[in-house]
């Protein structure tokens, strides 16, 4: 989901409820295409709450655009990924096309799992599926309460609502080969803020992509993000709207 800075949203906004977040063009993808088609890439998009609006990014190719533009031009062969949050599987489904290697995705809205499945095994990934939330060292508490949103993209632990999600813990310890994995890519609602608060603990990562929730947090802490990122010897390399590319 593109987050945009207050002063972004008064260039970009028009443009992007014409175009991304249409109600007539939601319809038509909805009801006449059904399937959101990327390059090779076929979904399904068989979820109860999407909003009709967002299928418009379905339509014109914009849903995920600024994390599918670095994926896109920075994973290759060198990375094995760790997707945070995978959705509908666009994201993942892209960085195993990139890569060609075996990726670990984790989704903890239980709702979206089926479809989810069904999109990666469709079109021909590896991976390993979470369904739990993934932490960084030993579980000091088994679960972590998230919320659900009206969106199928919304769970957060950070948007409150009256819907809430105990999602079971598991820590990245407890994940097979995980020391072979050197790239995060962080979609998840605010949970950037955990990872990159941990970034120490998971020497292994050397290349992190995130999406960065401006609705979420203010100016003061994301300069002190990254600030921790410069601290831990990560550099900037590039950035597409609120999403950032960084490498070791």
């Amino acid at each position: 989901m593109v987050v945009f800075s207050k002063y972004t949203k008064i260039i970009i906004f028009p443009l992007y409820y014409l175009i991304h977040h249409n109600i007539f063009f939601g319809f038509v993808q909805k009801y006449i295409f059904k399937y959101f088609k990327y390059k090779k890439i076929k979904l399904q998009l068989n979820i109860d709450n999407i909003p009709l609006s967002h299928y418009s990014g379905f339509l014109f190719n914009t849903y995920e655009y600024n994390d599918r533009f670095l994926v896109e031009k920075y994973i290759d062969k060198k990375n094995r990924c760790i997707i945070i949050g995978g959705g509908i599987g666009f994201i993942p489904i892209l960085t195993f096309k990139k890569s060609r290697n075996k990726i670990i995705v984790s989704e903890v809205n239980k709702k979206i799992i089926k479809n989810l499945k069904i999109n990666l095994s469709n079109n021909k990934c590896k991976y390993q599926l979470i369904m739990d939330n993934l932490i960084i060292g030993s579980k000091k508490k088994k679960y972590e309460n998230f919320f659900l949103n009206e969106s199928f993209i919304g769970t957060s632990k950070y948007i409150k609502t009256k819907k809430i999600l105990k999602i079971k813990n598991k820590s990245f310890n407890e994940l097979k080969n995980i020391s072979n994995y050197n790239t995060l890519i962080i979609d998840g609602e605010g949970v950037e803020e955990y990872f990159i608060k941990n970034i120490s603990k998971i020497k292994n990562i050397k290349y992190l992509i995130f999406e960065l929730h401006n609705n979420i947090f203010n100016q003061k802490k994301i300069a002190n993000l990254f600030s921790i990122l410069r601290k831990n010897n990560f550099n900037e390399i590039d950035k597409c709207f609120n999403s950032y590319y960084f490498k070791k």
